[in-house]
């Protein structure tokens, strides 16, 4: 998306449009499965991890709407798509580094197989709706 030009409007639309749709699944996925599950473990650093990340899908669907709304032929369009990358990078690597390689010490191994099966039917779910 970064190396389209002005004048790419449709095929900035149908990457960004692309990209979106992969997006909020995941992310509702996270906020009604995950986010609560690690908030009810009353572990303060891991609520307060949850609650952060949880801000990030918010700062993304606020950048999101923005970006939809200015129209994919804005001369600024890519550069106001910037700050989106760079707090899901941020986003990703929170996850990576700090939940993932760390679950098994606030869940079980049964726990966190069941959180997967919840996660992945509720993303299903999500999937299947039609985008707004």
């Amino acid at each position: 998306m970064l190396k389209t030009s002005d004048d790419q409007v449709a095929l900035r639309e149908k990457l960004f449009m692309e990209y979106v749709k992969r997006l909020y699944p995941h992310h509702e996925a996270e906020e009604l499965i995950l986010f609560p599950a690690m908030i009810r473990k009353k572990r303060q650093e891991w609520t307060d991890l949850a609650l952060e990340l949880e801000m990030e899908h918010r700062a993304m669907k606020m950048l999101i709407k923005e970006l939809r709304e200015m129209g994919y032929g804005s001369k600024v369009w890519k550069y106001r798509l910037a700050p989106l990358l760079a707090i899901l990078r941020i986003h990703w690597d929170k996850e990576e580094q700090f939940l993932i390689p760390f679950a098994l010490e606030y869940f079980s191994a049964d726990e966190w197989e069941q959180l997967g099966k919840e996660f992945d039917a509720e993303l299903a779910r999500q999937r299947a709706k039609p985008m707004e």
